[in-house]
């Protein structure tokens, strides 16, 4: 019998060691900073994205993969099995499964594809396409792979501190009344991924603030399987919050992960956020 493979795209903040580990394929994003465009990961890592922007005054944004892209996967693919499920980052967020879902359809008797919108991205995408991949590797079949990240989705989250109103606003997320009220203000708000959106969830004026939050947030949760905190580029690591975490959690690991491009597009690249799975 042979493996279900697995597809998704490069807002899940995978390691080359992972992706090659679990013969995960991934499909990039593209990245526009001024007149210039890269493919997410493949062209230019995260390193060099945050690198880039020091030296622009022009906000960047990423768009979906091109449709015919997704096309040369699913048939690359085919030539090694028959299923394929491909998870990609919220279609609230990016086109990114609306084409998935076009170049399934264009080989319909040809592939089993199951595309899934994950509604969320970064680790909590990364957690899901992580079980997807582990579970196919000991047999799991297409519409049990599906089935077990469908069932995850209610229990990842993701929320974010974030420093800068200007992705924001940018991304459509705020207004620009809102925006300037907020940088008059000093108002700087928790976001969270909810039902594929980034939403307000609260707001708050200091950093110290948002980071307590950040940790009440993750202790109100009965269990927790994984953690971690993601921060920008720009941002060091806020030891506190991890020392915080580190006594409350003795038994769990805590990675520090500094997040990719695509999403310091839509939250900036000075962002503190945590990501929590609670577990089955």
């Amino acid at each position: 019998m042979r493996k279900v493979r697995i597809v998704t795209d490069s807002t899940a903040e995978l390691s080359r060691e992972t992706v090659e580990r679990l013969h995960i394929t991934l499909v990039p994003l593209n990245i526009h900073i001024g007149e210039e465009s890269f493919r997410d990961v493949a062209d230019m890592g995260p390193e060099q994205f945050y690198e880039r922007l020091r030296g622009t005054d022009s906000l960047p944004y990423a768009t979906a993969p091109p449709l015919h892209l997704f096309e040369e996967v699913y048939e690359t693919l085919g030539d090694g099995t028959d299923d394929i499920v491909s998870i990609h980052a919220s279609a609230k967020l990016s086109r990114t499964v609306e084409l998935a879902r076009q170049a399934a359809s264009s080989l319909l008797g040809k592939r089993r594809i199951a595309v899934v919108d994950s509604l969320t991205t970064s680790l909590a995408l990364r957690t899901l396409v992580i079980a997807a991949s582990e579970a196919s590797s000991q047999g799991a079949r297409l519409n049990e792979v599906v089935r077990l990240v469908r069932a995850m989705l209610p229990h990842v989250y993701l929320v974010f501190f974030v420093e800068t109103l200007e992705y924001l606003e940018r991304g459509e997320r705020i207004g620009k009344a809102e925006a300037l009220l907020g940088t008059m203000l000093s108002i700087k708000p928790l976001l969270i991924v909810e039902d594929g959106e980034i939403l307000p969830l609260e707001k708050v004026r200091t950093r110290s603030s948002g980071l307590d939050k950040l940790y009440e947030f993750i202790t109100e949760f009965p269990h927790v399987e994984e953690i971690a905190i993601l921060r920008g580029a720009s941002v060091q690591t806020p030891v506190e919050l991890m020392e915080r975490l580190r006594q409350t959690f003795p038994d769990r690991e805590i990675d520090v992960v500094t997040y990719g491009s695509v999403l310091a597009t839509q939250v900036g690249p000075g962002a503190i956020g945590v990501f929590v799975y609670e577990g089955l």
